[in-house]
């Protein structure tokens, strides 16, 4: 049986700001990790942090909903259209990942891209041409996502760029957005990679066209979710998506400052 349909009722209940369903649509014991943190371990506490995020995310919608479920899990990604505490409408690319157990959400992970994120031609291009691919296979799916992470991750560059489109595009909202394989693979190698401990996949989801991968230095602190999209059997577009506070950054810093309250004395 599906989850897709208890996922679109979660979020229709986050889009109209029903606090204590999405805690109903929790188990009691559930594990949440978002991208604005805390790590949260029960529904009580996940009603809460709604009640906080709903507020500095007013009139939140989530759209451009996509879907990739395997067993008792779905991915989605979305975009969020919102206000800020500013009133300042702004769009944020996220990616939801929730498991199901006994008719209600037991682990959901929320990562999330800077807001308000814009594409240049090229990118954008890349987009278009992945999003209007028809066919595909799981099979085929999973094939280039594990050549290409499975030889990234040991540091066989070489072969990873094999399993990328010629025309595939890198969509990373902190370190930076590029096109083509041989820049893509620089701009891995850019990311910073952690004194203790080595990059994991710890779980991967494939669809017909698109891939979930989500990858940690310690699987009990999410870190990375990366959104493939596959054309011709090859990866086109690779969207990052990152647990901010995992990597020290808050992701409306730059719009406080922009628009920072200040009371207006009398003269």
């Amino acid at each position: 049986m599906s989850n897709i349909e208890a996922v679109n009722a979660l979020l229709t209940a986050i889009n109209f700001d029903r606090f204590a369903e999405i805690g109903a649509r929790h188990n009691p014991d559930v594990t949440f990790n978002s991208f604005r943190g805390p790590l949260l371990r029960s529904s009580v506490a996940v009603e809460d942090w709604h009640r906080e995020f709903l507020r500095d995310y007013a009139d939140c919608n989530y759209t451009d909903l996509e879907y990739i479920e395997q067993g008792d899990s779905v991915a989605v990604r979305a975009t969020i259209e919102a206000k800020s505490d500013n009133y300042r409408a702004f769009t944020q690319r996220v990616v939801e990942v929730l498991r199901y157990e006994d008719g209600g959400v037991a682990d959901r992970r929320l990562y999330g891209m800077l807001p308000d994120l814009e594409f240049d031609k090229a990118i954008t291009a890349s987009m278009t041409n992945a999003t209007g691919f028809r066919g595909g296979s799981a099979s085929a799916t999973e094939a280039a996502v594990e050549g290409f992470y499975g030889n990234l991750l040991k540091g066989d560059h070489a072969t990873a760029m094999t399993f990328l489109h010629e025309k595939a595009a890198l969509i990373d909202s902190v370190y930076g957005m590029t096109t083509g394989p041989q820049n893509i693979m620089d701009l891995k190698f850019q990311v910073p990679t952690p004194l203790f401990g080595r990059w994991r996949v710890t779980t991967t989801m494939c669809g017909p066209k698109d891939a979930l991968v989500e990858l940690s230095v310690d699987p009990n602190r999410p870190r990375i979710a990366d959104w493939i999209r596959i054309v011709d059997g090859k990866i086109a577009v690779i969207e990052t998506y990152w647990m901010f506070r995992e990597i020290g950054i808050d992701p409306f810093a730059d719009a406080r400052e922009r628009y920072t309250k200040q009371v207006i004395l009398p003269k």
